[in-house]
């Protein structure tokens, strides 16, 4: 009796350990979730995005003259594009529609984008109008100088005599902003009621890409500059994407250093390696003792199951390859050559089943179909009906 009540309370015992783990892992799943999301999404952006140009001179595009250099090019009048103040008036009415009201567009018909005169990275001005409109690009996130931005505008007023009309900053994304260090009063004075800090891509209300390089694709009249305005576009969006991994993996990592978060995750991240083995164990626990008209249910590899077996003398199989995501499921007649596929073709045809199913091109014996992680009772459902269909089949 006394053994009896010892081994009844190890048993509460451990059960309590259990559930006070799954509560832990619980508590851990929903804190993590919205950040889970987050990188998710920041991932399937990456992946949606096509063939790039630029990314295959990578160790140009980290610089910031590289930035610099495309966007003068496209602001700048007489350059080879084509296509002469257009790409700089619809840059200039973008200004004009986030508050920049003082810009006439006029005053900008000639106007030249410089690079680097006085370092500044781009300085749009126009000669007979003696206006101008100074750009600093932070897209490579570089640090500001000491007093940067009023420096540019001293210079312009003072040395150049022009009247500055704008001072565009623009970083990756809207985290950015000057530096105003070291600004003296009359620098904020002079400065300030003339700053736009403009992102190039992220989620704000405004941005270079949807606001400027997407409305250049209906106005470029040449096709390779097209090509480079939207393969820039997508360019930058990528580099903003790397950008978020890295704030939102800060953001995992500040989490995890709590308390026993990083247990969590680990426990976690194995248990995830270990799931397309149960799968496949819940798998064979539901069909090995009603596999037929198969003769056998086996394990190929601990997340790979397959039944098999010669069903009126033709050999079949179904290879079920369990993964994270759900199930890659093959029906196949791995025996048949071409070209005698008639008894194979009689069963794709005849098994409702199957009907879904996609042929494989390089195996002509085979069809495959996949069912997602939550979709165990479709792939269930299959397996029910293709047993029942080929029981009761004559070939």
């Amino acid at each position: 009796m006394a053994e009896g009540v010892y081994y009844i309370g190890l048993l509460q015992r451990w059960q309590n350990i259990i559930a006070a783990h799954e509560e832990s892992l619980k508590c851990f799943l929903e804190q993590s979730s919205p950040i889970c999301r987050e990188y998710e999404r920041s991932r399937q952006q990456d992946q949606d995005d096509s063939f790039n140009v630029f990314y295959l001179i990578s160790d140009l595009y980290y610089r910031e003259n590289f930035h610099s250099d495309i966007i003068a090019f496209l602001l700048d009048t007489t350059e080879k594009h084509g296509d002469g103040d257009k790409f700089l008036s619809a840059f200039i009415s973008f200004l004009q529609d986030i508050g920049c009201k003082r810009i006439n567009q006029e005053d900008y018909k000639d106007a030249t984008a410089v690079r680097e005169e006085d370092r500044i990275d781009i300085l749009i001005k126009s000669e007979s109008s003696k206006r101008a409109i100074i750009i600093e690009n932070k897209i490579n996130d570089a640090g500001d100088m000491p007093r940067q931005l009023p420096r540019y505008y001293d210079y312009v007023t003072n040395e150049l005599k022009y009247q500055v009309e704008a001072i565009v900053y623009l970083p990756l994304n809207h985290d950015k902003t000057p530096d105003q260090t070291g600004w003296t009063a009359d620098d904020r004075s002079h400065v300030l009621p003339l700053l736009k800090t403009i992102p190039a891509y992220d989620k704000s209300d405004y941005n270079i890409v949807d606001n400027w390089l997407h409305p250049l694709e209906s106005i470029a009249s040449n096709v390779d500059v097209l090509s480079m305005i939207c393969q820039y576009s997508r360019l930058i969006k990528q580099l903003n994407s790397n950008n978020m991994d890295t704030v939102i993996l800060e953001k995992f990592y500040n989490q995890i250093k709590e308390g026993d978060n990083l247990k969590m995750a680990q426990s976690v991240r194995n248990m995830l390696n270990d799931l397309p083995r149960y799968l496949a164990l819940r798998i064979f626990d539901k069909y090995r003792n009603r596999r037929a008209p198969f003769s056998k249910l086996i394990f190929w590899h601990p997340d790979h199951l397959i039944f098999e077996g010669s069903i009126n003398n033709l050999f079949l199989k179904i290879d079920i390859e369990c993964r994270e995501d759900g199930y890659d499921v093959t029906f196949s007649a791995p025996e048949i050559k071409n070209p005698n596929l008639n008894d194979y073709n009689r069963i794709i045809d005849n098994v409702d089943s199957l009907r879904s199913f996609n042929r494989d091109v390089n195996a002509p014996t085979s069809v495959k179909k996949h069912f997602d992680f939550q979709d165990e009772s479709g792939l269930y459902h299959f397996l029910d009906n293709v047993l029942k269909e080929l029981n009761g089949m004559e070939f």
